[in-house]
């Protein structure tokens, strides 16, 4: 299956939020919410999990809405980080990869792909 990347590296393809989306899964909302909840120590409802992917058109992005690496990426008009010039020295996406190790290898194989 080919990935849909987020800005951030992470594929939606794979989100519970956009599964929960495309199958209209009430209880798998409510599931993610709280893993979610547990995992980052927000306090996640089920009515944020529920998205289409941050870079499509229209998108309901719910629990993403303030992220500011996707703020930046539609601001730039660019299809994710990894195309982005200063890839390599961002603030804003420098922390979240070093957390989340996956999007940082989808978005260096986006590269990688592109170079």
């Amino acid at each position: 299956m080919e990935k849909l990347l987020a800005y951030c590296g992470l594929d939606c393809a794979e989100c519970p939020a956009r599964k929960a989306h495309l199958t209209n899964d009430d209880a798998l909302r409510a599931e993610t919410a709280a893993r979610w909840t547990k995992e980052f120590g927000f306090p996640f409802t089920a009515a944020m999990v529920d998205c289409t992917g941050c870079t499509q058109a229209g998108a309901k992005i719910g629990h993403c809405s303030d992220c500011g690496m996707r703020a930046c990426g539609l601001a730039k008009g660019i299809a994710n980080c990894g195309a982005c010039a200063e890839y390599a020295s961002c603030a804003k996406l420098g922390g979240f990869l070093g957390q989340v190790p996956l999007a940082k290898a989808n978005l260096e194989a986006f590269r990688a792909r592109k170079a």
